[in-house]
């Protein structure tokens, strides 16, 4: 165990819990490791926004699938012919691409090509293999919505405030409004914002 540990401080060996260069990660995210995110490449990057919780076991599915239109879905150019690498053989339907203020529960695959909109929660346990509007709760396998989160009026005056792009300062300063209820939030803020430009 030392040893394999000396080869990745070397630089000989890929350290397993580094995140992905072609993962980016919003700031205040926490969840995240190495491990989260399975051939996170540029072909098939991940993008997670601001303050999103990502519970323990989630993993991102990036260039994972075996192509379904050969003759085999079996990697025989790169196990038996040698002729590829594993991910030249392996395909992606596109990025993966997570909104702000995201709650992802433990244990949760979200497959290539998804995109999870801002306020979202996905269930614990859940596949996502579809894209999830904003402040949508799914769930399941595969995740099916649950309900909306929020009045169709609640969820516009959150997009339109965009809490997560606060400095981190005014964050501090309003920390008693996030004890309010997302309704009571929205029109306050939503009221303010109108009023700074007019």
């Amino acid at each position: 165990m030392a040893f394999k540990k000396l080869r990745i401080w070397l630089g000989l060996k890929d350290d397993p819990a580094a995140i992905s260069r072609h993962a980016k990660i919003g700031r205040g995210t926490y969840g995240v490791h190495g491990r989260t995110f399975l051939n996170c490449t540029a072909e098939s990057p991940v993008e997670i926004g601001a303050f999103c919780s990502i519970g323990p076991g989630t993993l991102f599915l990036c260039q994972t699938d075996h192509p379904t239109d050969t003759a085999s879905t079996f990697p025989l150019q790169s196990r038996i012919f040698r002729q590829k690498k594993n991910l030249e053989y392996l395909v992606s339907k596109g990025p993966i691409l997570v909104g702000n203020d995201v709650w992802i529960g433990a244990r949760a695959i979200i497959l290539s090509g998804v995109t999870i909109g801002d306020g979202a929660i996905i269930a614990a346990g859940s596949v996502v293999t579809r894209d999830v509007a904003p402040y949508t709760l799914v769930g399941g396998n595969p995740a099916k919505v649950i309900k909306r989160r929020f009045s169709d009026e609640t969820i516009a005056a959150l997009l339109e405030i965009q809490w997560w792009n606060w400095p981190m300062a005014q964050l501090k300063k309003e920390r008693a409004a996030f004890d309010l209820s997302a309704e009571v939030f929205a029109k306050h803020y939503a009221a303010r914002q109108n009023s700074t430009r007019m």
